[in-house]
């Protein structure tokens, strides 16, 4: 890549999460605002989570059910040992993030599950659960199959007509691998979407990047010196869980978790010029405007003094 193609990338609209490709030959690289975090054992090992289970397997209890009157008194009348993780025999403490999200964590601050399991389990019962908000009949592991194969669905919803299949991924795979199972889905008429956590979600922009470069534009550099990296066949997002649960994605796409779900459910989730977005793409321009906009008053705050 020339350094002309990089002073373009770096300057053109949406510039968040779009690839920089180098030489022809497969170079590739990511240029993005917020940075895309790699996964480390510090990052992961305090999963938030939204619903805890009854000793004595009498229910469960969830965060996202309670008013904010409900969960202080929870707080207050708790005693240790009354609720336990979803993930582990841990007992469940009820807290608060800083930004006045309820949820519970592992009173030792310790988990007999793997770090990488802890978050797939607590990103299923978020999904499922903002799911049930959504007047949807969800479950979680729930087996199927079509024309074109069997799948087990992370988390499977169906609200009226629609059916969907939320894949919550934070192993690696390959882009046949999501291509295939998203196939698969087309084929029987179910929705699919697929959440990564952050290093995934890097991954796979970089292969979905690749992709268009062979397939779209002849494995030439286009001439504006930048293009967007998803593919309209994979409806992909990225999962934060902390400090609270948020979707992001390349362009400076942002929502909540229930803004995106029923996006989905009602086809508002939509690829346009390689960027997944809900309805359009004017909040992505207007996210980016005020970066650019904040980075220059920054620049000339510098230069002043």
């Amino acid at each position: 890549m020339t350094a002309h193609q990089t002073k373009q990338a770096l300057r053109s609209p949406l510039s968040a999460f779009f690839i920089a490709i180098g030489k022809i030959a497969g170079k590739i690289g990511t240029l993005s605002t917020p940075p895309l975090e790699a996964a480390s054992g510090s990052r992961w090992a305090m999963v938030q989570f939204v619903e805890a289970r009854r000793v004595g397997g009498d229910g469960v209890v969830n965060a996202l059910r309670m008013t904010r009157t409900e969960w202080e008194q929870l707080q207050r009348t708790y005693s240790v040992g009354e609720l336990v993780m979803p993930c582990c025999p841990s007992p469940a403490i009820p807290k608060l993030s800083p930004n006045g999200h309820p949820f519970f964590a592992h009173a030792s601050g310790a988990c007999s599950s793997s770090e990488e399991s802890q978050w797939h389990q607590a990103a299923k019962i978020l999904v499922r659960s903002a799911l049930e908000d959504l007047g949807c009949t969800a479950s979680m592991e729930e087996p199927g199959s079509g024309d074109r194969g069997r799948w087990q669905a992370d988390v499977w919803a169906e609200r009226g007509s629609v059916k969907l299949a939320v894949e919550i991924q934070r192993s690696y795979q390959s882009l046949r691998d999501y291509r295939d199972r998203q196939e698969r889905y087309r084929a029987a008429g179910v929705l699919g979407l697929w959440l990564l956590r952050s290093d995934r979600y890097h991954t796979l922009c970089k292969s979905m990047g690749k992709e268009r470069l062979r397939t779209e534009f002849g494995g030439k550099f286009p001439p504006e010196g930048h293009f967007s990296p998803c593919l309209a066949d994979v409806p992909v997002a990225r999962l934060e869980l902390e400090p609270d649960p948020t979707i992001t994605g390349a362009g400076f796409f942002s929502a909540s978790v229930p803004q995106l779900l029923d996006a989905v459910l009602t086809g508002r989730f939509r690829c346009i010029d390689g960027l997944w977005c809900i309805d359009n793409l004017d909040s992505m321009r207007q996210a980016l405007k005020d970066s650019r906009d904040r980075a220059a008053a920054e620049r000339e705050a510098k230069r002043r003094r």
